[in-house]
């Protein structure tokens, strides 16, 4: 761990709204996260967690509050543009976007590209790595999925597991330093699901930095080092996931959690 990385949390988040004309889908958001934690956000359908996702990888613009990510700003502190949140120069933007990766729920692979295509497209094209050596690191990252026999395949031929894992690789390609996961499983079967999961689960053994939207409560807790409970564009309550889980008295989260009991 470098010294920055002591001095502060690698991603900080203060007080971070967003609206879609009237509907705020953020009201005021703030957590922040070291380097090797995971946090786990849980919530409802419709409490804005990959909004919030969105919203810090770039996707979407804030209407105001404050991010830093790898002790860069990308949203300046206290200084707004014509009311609204005023970004970072684009030479920082683009530096905190290669610091990043999202693995969507929808895999989102290129067709017509092969599995190994797909991986180092990223690298070859954003890092202006070598062929040779983009190949060499998606391979890497194949076997490192279980997926070192697949490199020649293309998506349709691979298993909604296998797409999502070949998705998570993509991401690791760009060596990011924090990897986000937007409901993860949320199109698989529930057979395949147990397989991301343990990908995931062997990253953050490895203490790579992430921040996971999952519906799944018992991974959660097993994995997170954070939990931040969401609903209505509120963070309603985080903590451990001792705490969270297990200790909090907070209704709205008893609530939630019961559905997912027994």
């Amino acid at each position: 761990m470098d010294m920055q990385s002591e001095k502060q949390p690698i991603l900080k988040v203060a007080h971070v709204k967003k609206s879609f004309g009237r509907n705020q889908v953020l009201k005021d958001i703030s957590f922040d996260l070291n380097a090797g934690e995971v946090l786990s956000i849980i919530g409802p359908s419709g409490s804005g967690k990959s909004t919030l996702l969105r919203c810090i990888t770039q996707l979407e613009t804030l209407d105001s509050g404050f991010v830093s990510v790898n002790g860069k700003d990308m949203i300046l502190a206290g200084q707004t543009k014509n009311g609204m949140a005023k970004y970072a120069q684009a030479s920082v933007l683009r530096e905190i976007r290669l610091s990043t990766g999202l693995v969507f729920q929808n895999f989102n692979l290129f067709p017509h590209l092969t599995v190994l295509q797909n991986i180092t497209i990223a690298p070859i094209r954003v890092l202006g790595m070598d062929r040779p050596a983009a190949r060499n690191l998606g391979l890497e990252l194949l076997s490192q999925m279980g997926l070192e026999n697949k490199a020649r395949a293309y998506p349709c031929e691979l298993s909604g597991g296998q797409q999502q894992r070949v998705s998570i690789a993509r991401a690791l390609a760009l060596q990011p330093k924090v990897l986000f996961f937007d409901e993860p499983t949320s199109a698989l079967d529930p057979e395949l699901t147990g397989e991301i999961l343990k990908v995931i689960k062997s990253l953050a053994e490895k203490k790579m930095t992430m921040v996971i939207v999952t519906h799944e409560m018992a991974f959660a807790r097993d994995v997170a080092d954070k939990v931040l409970f969401m609903d209505q564009g509120v963070v309603v309550e985080q903590g451990t996931p001792e705490f969270v889980f297990g200790q909090s008295e907070n209704e709205r989260l008893q609530t939630f959690l019961a559905r997912f009991s027994g």
